[in-house]
């Protein structure tokens, strides 16, 4: 309420003022209104301040002294149960719009709220006014499928579009018209005005975003616990929109004001997180503020904007007082770990009989672990949402990710992800598929990203390094190494190169103490000394230019990243010409083994020669004599033959003992799987990389 508003109506000769979802703190308003001979009914469900308006009635169940059993009611839903009382019986013919109010604001789908949001889903599905059905038309629902969520991201935002921008009245009367020509005029202005409140959202969140990474360098780094914004020729009727996007992406409670000018006061709307209590905090906030009501969550404020300094820095300490470590972290529950198996129509259609769902009653999310990734695309306007394909457990799994096209890029084939999403039914063309719409991914393990078909690795390794910032980037080769020092703009990537057998971690600094002139290698390793000594716990990038080939290329790979001590975040593998390494062979199998040391029982006894048995046994198997000896070396160490300058005993009775727990065995055997990498497929080799990674941790 406003004294202007209520001036306008002594003069059109109103005599009762009836509030929906306000006026519960209009201590001010409601007592001018009595001055003027006019009554105020007050039907509100914010917190009510300590001092209550006086007015003719207050109807909020979230009052001290009320017995109303449930307390969670929208202001949409206390007006229906005035509505109720004033007609003396329930009238379903009210709730849909009760129904569409409740899931606008956000209140928790339980207890009584449930029961309104499915009556009036009931309704609008079964015999929809005008308004509703050219609502639902123009926000793409089919007739008769109408649900919480088509109401909350269709219905809603359209209704809302025209109070924040121009006026609420044309949604009043799209949703009171019985002439279904004007409602279809009046779908059509409020979803043109959506549009708009789209642009200016957006426009708004990256205005806010610059302010705000601004606010954190004025402060050294350190950001508030709170954001708190005022921005002039803001719309204030979308504050609440930006404070909400401002907290998906920081997750701090947020403050959006729009400051007018000509009067320094700021208007606006804050938004919380779990576990900070919105309303209570600026309740001890109140010296600074001009008017405000809210609850938990979501609050609305008046103040002056040379208070906002002072603001911000008492949010932020109650904010450090009363959140928990825990709390700063977004989570999102899964309900169940599911198989993709499990993801079928069928289920589908069990889950839609707890609709409807929403605040407090969320639709359950399930979690699918370990599928690979087949398509990913951004899809609709603008590439704004994602379509991603999946394979898990050798079944295709349809997902779509609402606002999450930016994704799409990050999604490469093969990639292994962990998805989160709620269980829905795609009807496309008279066919249903069932498909999981996405709350959340991640990868199961650091992404490994197989990017060998692409032709120029020397253009590959830059570009990565111009997208991903600084890389540790590892040459297979010298080769490898030359031909991207001598790209035209490699120095100016902020890529490390090295070459896998070259690089240590402190190889740069022992250059430089000797005096000697660091290589090119060195030099970009010197740039990152320091960075690397800050930033200890901070993930690394590997751009693998080539893999291993050889044994010198193998022990040089694993040496690097024995030698890289932060976490690896993704690794980036490229074709790159191969080094000038003697090439080995794949490591033998246990079953060759085996018939290796059948061959040295029956002999039992010999002298180990350049022609002696062991060739023999080289030419029987087919493998090299190298290979032969290495096999011997192993049995020796596991005790089942002794070795005496050159003669060889195999013993009658060796102890029992399994091949890994011979030193020599389990060395060859790595160098050998790290020599055969080349040759395996996506996944195979995003498995082999992770274990090398588990090795070296």
């Amino acid at each position: 309420m406003n004294l202007p508003a209520v001036d306008r109506a002594k003069e059109n000769g109103v005599t009762l003022i009836v509030t929906v979802d306000n006026g519960i703190s209009a201590v001010e308003q409601i007592a001018y209104a009595g001055s003027l001979g006019i009554d105020v009914v007050v039907t509100d469900h914010h917190e009510p301040p300590a001092v209550l308006p006086e007015a003719v009635a207050l109807v909020n169940p979230k009052q001290a002294d009320c017995g109303y059993p449930f307390k969670g009611l929208s202001g949409a839903g206390v007006a229906f149960k005035l509505a109720h009382a004033l007609l003396g019986r329930m009238e379903p013919e009210l709730a849909d719009v009760a129904a569409i109010g409740t899931v606008a604001d956000l209140m928790p789908l339980v207890g009584e709220n449930r029961a309104l949001v499915r009556l009036g889903l009931e309704r609008m599905n079964a015999a929809p006014t005008p308004g509703v059905r050219a609502l639902a038309s123009i926000s793409g629902a089919e007739p008769g499928q109408l649900s919480s969520g088509r109401i909350a991201f269709g219905l809603a935002p359209r209704l809302n579009a025209g109070g924040r921008l121009e006026r609420a009245d044309g949604a009043v009367r799209l949703l009171v018209t019985e002439d279904e020509n004007e409602a279809g005029e009046l779908a059509l202005r409020l979803d043109e005005l959506n549009v708009e409140r789209q642009r200016l959202v957006d426009e708004t969140v990256e205005a806010a975003e610059h302010m705000w990474q601004e606010r954190v360098k004025e402060l050294s780094g350190r950001a508030p616990e709170v954001i708190a914004i005022a921005g002039r020729g803001w719309n204030a009727g979308i504050a609440g929109l930006v404070a909400a996007k401002m907290v998906e992406r920081h997750y701090k409670p947020a403050i959006i004001l729009a400051e007018d000018e000509a009067t320094g006061l700021c208007k606006g709307s804050a938004r919380s997180i779990d576990g900070f209590d919105l309303y209570a905090a600026l309740t001890e906030c109140a010296e600074w503020l001009e008017h405000f009501g809210g609850h938990q969550a979501a609050a609305g404020l008046t103040m002056r904007r040379e208070h906002l300094a002072d603001l911000e820095r008492e949010m932020s300490r109650l904010a450090r007082e009363r959140i928990l470590p825990d709390d700063w972290t977004p989570k999102k529950k899964a309900d169940l770990v599911c198989g993709a198996a499990e993801l079928t129509l069928e289920a589908a259609e069990a889950l839609k009989r707890l609709e409807p769902f929403g605040n407090a009653n969320p639709a359950p999310r399930l979690a699918v672990r370990g599928a690979f990734v087949t398509e990913a695309r951004a899809i609709g306007k603008e590439g704004k949402h994602l379509r991603l394909v999946a394979e898990a457990e050798g079944r295709r799994l349809e997902t779509v990710g609402f606002g999450m096209g930016e994704e799409a890029g990050r999604l490469l084939p093969d990639v292994s992800v962990d998805l989160l999403g709620e269980l829905s039914v795609n009807e496309w063309n008279g066919r249903s598929r069932v498909q999981l719409v996405l709350q959340d991914w991640r990868f199961d393990a650091f992404p490994v990203y197989d990017c060998r078909k692409e032709r120029d690795f020397v253009q590959g390794v830059r570009l990565r390094a111009k997208e991903e910032g600084r890389c540790l980037v590892l040459c297979a080769s010298a080769e490898a190494k030359r031909e991207l020092l001598a790209a035209e703009e490699a120095g100016r990537t902020g890529a490390v190169y090295a070459l896998y057998r070259e690089w240590t971690a402190g190889e740069a600094a022992a250059g430089e103490a000797s005096g000697s002139e660091p290589s090119a290698a060195a030099a970009s390793e010197a740039d990152i000394g320091s960075e690397t000594e800050k930033r200890q716990q901070d993930a690394v990038r590997l751009v693998l230019a080539g893999l291993p080939q050889s044994r010198e290329d193998a022990e040089g790979l694993k040496s690097a990243l024995s030698a890289e001590r932060r976490p690896i975040e993704a690794v980036y593998i490229y074709a790159a010409p191969a080094g000038s390494g003697a090439r080995i062979r794949a490591f033998p199998d246990r079953q060759l083994f085996g018939r290796v040391y059948t061959l040295f029982r029956k002999q039992a006894k010999w002298i180990d020669g350049p022609d002696g048995f062991l060739r023999q046994v080289s030419e029987a198997v087919g493998w090299p004599l190298s290979v032969v000896r290495m096999m011997q070396d192993v049995f020796a160490e596991l005790g089942f033959l002794t070795v005496d300058r050159s003669n060889v005993t195999v013993h009658a009775s060796p102890p029992r003992r399994e091949l890994d727990q011979s030193p020599r065995y389990r060395r060859e055997k790595e160098y050998g799987e790290l020599a055969a990498l080349g040759s395996l497929g996506p996944r195979e080799l995003a498995d082999r990389i992770r274990k090398i990674a588990e090795i070296r941790a």
